[in-house]
């Protein structure tokens, strides 16, 4: 890491306590201060689990071979700098990159190396569909470096922050982005046959809500509008059981389709969504109901009428009792994680305005 013992005999001989100091200062690990912005944040794709964005990635580490020579960038030849080597570990197909380097000095003369890159790419997520569509998504950068993690370890800036532009949000119909970001840092394995190599590694995340508005009006309240329709086919005369039963087989297939509609939105993940548990939930409703239909005509005419009101009063009430049961549900869990993303969106303003008056 750092300068080759060739060269630093390039170097005049009587620096050589300067040049074998330097030398061993660089052979400590590396602190590299990164900071994320999100500049231009575009589409969300919820089917392939990724997104694509302009992110503005900025590296500062110190260069104790430039200390007190106040060089500008135009003179120094970066290709032969001690560079930490990042690069974006979430990255997807060849995204574009524009880079540039500056030199910064403190009061003390110390040298810094400021990398700033500018990237325009896709970015792969893992998406959390458990809530969906009242889903809360994170939108991970991940920064890693090619140098192992004994020699580099990457840190969050000191005093530049991370920032999301609201005002240039892409899918801004589809999505709410908040404004406020999250860092962690992790050692990640790269070579799966040697687990010792780590690298250092910094996820900077943004965060952003699905608005669920679409979803709401023409798949659940038409779903709960076709399920609610099984209880006219209480209607039709319990001798004709084939009408009844052609009722319900039709509402069965439209629910049926919207599910297929839903699916198409969606990877295929294993586990049920929000939506998938209300329209399964519609579905064995519809089934009970045809399953009913087929067995009323079995009882004695006596009991036939009474039953049947006992069914009908039963099936409505526990329909009702499910549909107020979900809301309660959808605001106690996914809407409970909506609340807190805009309580960190209200401190992370606090802490800006806090910042900025010192």
């Amino acid at each position: 890491m750092g300068n080759s013992e060739s060269d630093l005999v390039e170097l005049p001989h009587t620096d050589h306590h300067k040049r074998l100091e330097l030398h061993i200062k660089r052979r400590k690990k590396a602190k590299v201060q990164i900071c994320v912005q999100f500049f231009k944040v575009g589409e969300i794709d919820t089917l392939k689990e990724q997104f694509t964005a302009d992110v503005i990635v900025k590296a500062k580490w110190r260069e104790p071979t430039l200390d007190g020579q106040n060089k500008s960038a135009e003179n120094v030849d970066f290709s032969k700098i001690w560079n930490p080597k990042l690069y974006i570990e979430n990255s997807y197909g060849d995204p574009k990159e524009q880079m540039r380097y500056r030199i910064l000095y403190n009061d003390k003369g110390d040298a810094y190396i400021s990398e700033k890159r500018v990237i325009k790419g896709t970015f792969m997520e893992n998406l959390e569909l458990d809530d969906f569509p009242f889903d809360v998504q994170d939108l991970t950068v991940t920064v890693v470096s090619e140098l192992p993690s004994y020699e580099v370890e990457l840190i969050e800036d000191e005093t530049d922050h991370h920032v999301v532009n609201r005002q240039s949000f892409v899918d801004e119909q589809e999505w709410f982005l908040y404004m406020h970001t999250e860092c962690s840092r992790k050692d990640i394995v790269i070579d799966q046959a040697d687990n010792s190599i780590r690298r250092s590694a910094l996820s900077v995340k943004c965060r952003a809500a699905r608005r669920p508005g679409y979803f709401v009006w023409n798949i659940f309240m038409v779903t709960f509008l076709i399920c609610t329709l099984s209880f006219a086919t209480f209607s039709v005369e319990k001798e004709k059981p084939e009408n009844r039963l052609q009722l319900s087989f039709t509402l069965i297939l439209t629910a049926v389709a919207f599910k297929s509609v839903v699916n198409n939105s969606l990877p295929r993940i294993s586990y049920l969504t929000y939506m998938d548990k209300y329209l399964l939930a519609a579905m064995i409703m519809l089934t009970v109901v045809c399953c009913w239909h087929a067995i009323v005509t079995t009882l004695p005419d006596a009991s036939r009428d009474i039953v049947e009101i006992y069914v009908l009063s039963i099936l409505a009430v526990i329909y009702f009792i499910y549909n107020i049961g979900f809301l309660i549900m959808i605001y106690l869990f996914p809407w409970r994680k909506r609340r807190t993303m805009v309580q960190k969106d209200r401190d992370y303003r606090e802490g800006l305005l806090f910042n900025s008056k010192f």
